[in-house]
C-alpha cells in the first residue's frame, strides 16, 4: 500500500517555505483499497492446509494446545490505591517495580486516543474478522527469514492475543494459533469490547500498562481529557515503547507522532489545519511530559496498611491486585501529626533528640485516624515505623496501669494516703536491693494517690505496685491491650521481643517503664480509660473493594468491657485534674488544653532516651513518644518528656479537636460511686 507522507511547509509572504520550527500541513497520501476478503481468506487458508481442517487428526491436536479463548478476559495486574477516609485522598499508589496499570473503561477513554490507536494500528477494525491474512503470510515469512520479531501488521485483535493469550514469539506456529483464537475472540466479543480489552493491555512504556496509566504517567490527565497532540504522541508508542518513547528519543518520537496524525488524516478523522497545529504543539518533557512519579502521604501509616493488606491477601494481590483501599486516616489530622512531630523535633534538635512519633485513634471505633511513624524519614531511624516498632521504654507513663489495677483493686483509692520517703526492695536471691528515686531526687512527704500519680512521683508508684502486686499490674496491661514487652537474646544474637512471659518474670521496675511498650499499644491501653472500660482494638482499614465489589468491610467492634466504668471513671478524674500534678509540672502547663478537660501522664526513662505523653478527650486518644533511634543515644540531661513529648502532644491535640470542631467534653458519672466531696470511691473503699 503506497501512502504519500508529504508535508507541506506553508510558504512565507516572499514566497520562500517557512522554517521547521513552524506549523506544518499534513496532507492526505493516497491510499489504496484492501483487497477483497475471499482473496484474504484464501490466502489464510493456503497458510493453514492441511493443519487446520477441522476434520484431521492434525487440527483436533493442535487446537487441543490453544489457551481457552476466554482468558483473554482474565484479570491484569492492577496498581492497589490506598485512599485516607474521605475515600478521594489518595495516599499511595501500589504496584510492582516498572508496572502501572488501572483498568479503564472505554466510556471514560474517550474518543481522541481509540481514533488514533485504530488509524495507526489497524484502520480496518470495525470492518475485519479479526485477521488481514496477507499481513500474517508477509510477516510471517519475514520473521521466520530474519529469527526474529522484525515485521508486524498485526491486526489490533491479533495484538490483544499476543498480550494476553500467546506471547511475541516468532513462529509459524504461534502465527497460527494467533489467527484462529483472533477470529474466535471476534466471534464471541464485540468490536467496543475487544478494543476496550486492547486499549487496557498495550505498553505504553514509562512504566505505564493501558491508556489510564499512561495518560496520568505522561501528563498527569484523565484519557479523555488529552488533546490531539497528546493522543497522537501516545498513540505512536504502541509499536515500539522504546524506540519511540518521547522520554528517551524526542526524534523518534516526534516522528512518530508525525505518522499518527497523518494515518488520522487519511482517514478523515481529523483535518489538515487539526493535524499541523497538533504536531506543533509544544508537549515535550520535562515541562509539558513527566516520569512516573508515585508521592505517599503518611509513608508510615501506608506501610503498616500494607502489612495488613499483604497479610489478608497476600503480597502480590496487595501490590498488584487492583484493591481499592479506604483506610481510617483522616488527612486533615495526619498533617497536623507530621507538622507537630517534624516541627518539634526540628526545634529540639539542641538536647540531642532526632526522631518522634504520635498515634491517635478514635476511642469510640478504635480507628487510627493520625500515624507519624518518624519526625524525619531521611535521618537516623526514618526507615522505621516508631510508632509501631520496636518498644521502647514508657517510663512514668506505665503508671496508668498500675493506678488503674490499685483502684480495681479496692485495696486503694483516689485519697490514700501513700509515703513518698525513702524504700528499697529485695527479693530472695537478689543480690541487691531496688531502691526508686523520684526523678527530682527529693522525697515529699506522704501525699494522697491521686497526687502522687498527677506529679509522677515514683517512689509511691512502686509501692503500690508492691501492693497490689506487678502480675497484677502486668495483667491489667495485657486486659487494657498494653502487653510489656520482654526483651531476649535471639540464636543470632538479636533481640528478640514477647509479650506472653510468665508473671513472675516481671520485676517492680515495671511501673517505671522498665519493660517495653510501643506508642500504638499505649493509645490501646488509653483508649479504654477513655471508653469507660471498654477495649476496641485499634485498625486501619476501613473497606476493600475490587472491580466495585467489597472484598472486605471492617466490622464495627462493640468493643469487650475489660474494666469497670467505675473505675475508669476515677482515673479520668485524677488524670484530668490539674491540681493533681501542679507541684511538679506547674498549673495550666502543657498538660492542659484551655477550655477543655482532658486526661493526660507523661513518662521519662531512665538517663533521658525516651520521652512520652499520652493523653485523651471522649473522642480522641493521641501517644507521643520522642528520642533517639538507639536507646543508647541519650537526650541532653534535663530533657524530659515535658520538654520533649509534651509540646508535640499539646500542639497536635489542641489544633486537632479544632479541627474536628470538638468543644470540651467530658465524661457522666456511672452509677454506683460513693462521693466525699470532690472525690469518688468504689463501695467499700475511702
Amino acid at each position: 500500500m503506497r501512502q504519500d507522507r508529504s508535508i507541506v511547509w506553508p510558504r512565507r509572504p516572499n514566497g520562500m517555505r517557512r522554517r521547521a520550527s513552524a506549523a506544518r500541513e499534513l496532507t492526505k497520501g493516497a491510499v489504496s483499497r484492501p483487497a477483497g476478503w475471499m482473496l484474504r481468506l484464501l490466502v489464510l487458508v493456503a497458510v493453514a492446509v492441511p493443519s487446520l481442517i477441522v476434520t484431521s487428526p492434525g487440527y483436533v491436536a493442535f487446537a487441543e494446545k490453544l489457551p481457552d479463548p476466554k482468558q483473554v478476559t482474565s484479570a491484569q495486574a492492577e496498581d492497589t490505591l490506598i485512599y485516607a477516609s474521605d475515600g478521594t485522598t489518595l495516599l499511595a499508589d501500589l504496584h510492582p517495580p516498572g508496572y502501572q496499570h488501572y483498568y479503564e473503561p472505554l466510556s471514560e477513554i474517550g474518543t481522541l486516543l481509540p481514533a488514533a490507536v485504530i488509524s495507526i494500528e489497524d484502520r480496518n477494525f470495525y470492518q475485519e474478522p479479526g485477521v488481514d491474512p496477507q499481513a500474517i503470510v508477509r510477516a510471517t515469512v519475514v520473521d521466520w527469514r530474519a529469527q526474529s520479531s522484525v515485521e508486524g501488521a498485526s491486526t489490533i485483535t491479533q495484538q490483544l492475543v499476543k498480550l494476553r493469550l500467546v506471547g511475541n514469539k516468532p513462529s509459524l506456529d504461534r502465527k497460527i494459533r494467533e489467527a484462529l483464537l483472533s477470529f474466535e475472540i471476534e466471534r464471541r466479543y464485540t468490536k467496543t469490547e475487544i478494543l476496550e480489552m486492547y486499549m487496557n493491555s498495550v505498553f505504553f512504556g514509562n512504566t505505564s500498562w493501558g491508556t489510564k496509566a499512561a495518560s496520568q504517567i505522561y501528563f498527569h490527565k484523565k484519557t479523555k481529557d488529552l488533546d490531539l497532540a497528546q493522543a497522537s504522541m501516545l498513540a505512536g508508542i504502541i509499536k515500539g515503547p522504546t524506540l519511540y518513547s518521547p522520554i528517551l528519543n524526542w526524534t523518534s518520537a516526534k516522528n512518530r507522532q508525525r505518522d499518527v496524525l497523518q494515518a488520522m488524516l487519511r482517514d478523515e478523522k481529523i483535518t489538515a489545519t487539526e493535524a499541523a497545529q497538533a504536531f506543533a504543539e509544544d508537549i515535550s518533557p520535562p515541562s509539558h511530559m513527566f516520569l512516573p512519579v508515585n508521592q505517599i502521604v503518611a509513608p508510615d501509616f501506608v506501610r503498616y496498611t500494607t502489612a495488613l493488606l499483604a497479610s489478608q491477601f497476600g503480597p502480590e494481590k496487595a501490590y498488584s491486585g487492583g484493591l481499592r483501599v479506604v483506610t481510617t486516616l483522616n488527612a486533615r489530622l495526619q498533617g497536623l501529626a507530621q507538622d507537630s512531630v517534624s516541627g518539634n523535633i526540628a526545634r529540639l534538635a539542641y538536647r540531642n533528640v532526632s526522631q518522634g512519633a504520635l498515634v491517635a485513634l478514635d476511642p469510640t471505633s478504635g480507628a487510627i485516624v493520625s500515624m507519624v511513624g518518624s519526625a524525619n524519614p531521611n535521618a537516623n531511624g526514618g526507615q522505621y515505623n516508631l510508632a509501631v516498632w520496636p518498644p521502647r521504654n514508657p517510663g512514668s507513663s506505665m503508671k496508668i496501669f498500675t493506678y488503674t489495677a490499685a483502684i480495681a483493686s479496692g485495696k486503694y483509692s483516689m485519697t490514700t494516703p501513700i509515703a513518698d520517703s525513702p524504700f528499697s526492695y529485695s527479693e530472695p536471691g537478689w543480690t541487691q536491693a531496688y531502691r526508686p528515686m523520684n526523678y527530682d531526687s527529693k522525697y515529699h512527704g506522704t501525699c494522697q494517690l491521686q497526687a502522687c500519680m498527677g506529679n509522677s512521683l515514683n517512689i509511691p508508684a512502686v509501692k503500690v505496685e508492691l501492693g497490689v502486686g506487678v502480675s497484677s499490674v502486668v495483667n491489667m496491661a495485657r486486659l487494657m491491650g498494653a502487653p510489656p514487652y520482654q526483651q531476649h537474646a535471639g540464636p543470632d544474637g538479636n533481640p528478640v521481643f514477647t509479650t506472653d512471659d510468665a508473671l513472675n518474670t516481671y520485676g517492680p521496675s515495671l511501673t517505671l517503664g522498665g519493660y517495653g511498650e510501643t506508642p500504638l499499644q499505649m493509645a490501646t491501653g488509653a483508649s479504654v480509660l477513655a471508653t469507660q472500660g471498654i477495649l476496641r482494638q485499634p485498625y486501619a482499614i476501613e473497606y476493600v473493594t475490587k472491580n466495585g465489589n467489597v472484598a472486605f468491610s471492617h466490622q464495627k467492634d462493640p468493643g469487650k468491657q475489660v474494666l469497670d466504668a467505675r473505675v475508669a471513671f476515677i482515673m479520668e478524674q485524677i488524670m484530668s485534674n490539674d491540681n493533681n500534678r501542679a507541684m511538679i509540672f506547674g498549673r495550666n502547663s502543657l498538660l492542659t488544653l484551655p477550655g477543655r478537660t482532658v486526661a493526660v501522664k507523661t513518662g521519662t526513662s531512665d538517663s533521658f532516651a525516651d520521652a512520652w505523653t499520652v493523653g485523651y478527650t471522649p473522642h480522641l486518644v493521641t501517644v507521643v513518644w520522642g528520642g533517639n533511634p538507639d536507646w543508647r543515644q541519650k537526650m541532653t540531661k534535663n530533657s524530659d518528656s515535658y520538654y520533649i513529648a509534651a509540646p508535640m502532644w499539646h500542639q497536635y491535640m489542641q489544633n486537632a479537636l479544632d479541627t474536628l470542631g470538638i468543644g470540651n467534653e467530658w465524661y457522666s458519672e456511672p452509677p454506683g460511686l460513693v462521693h466525699k466531696g470532690s472525690a469518688y470511691y468504689l463501695p467499700g473503699t475511702r
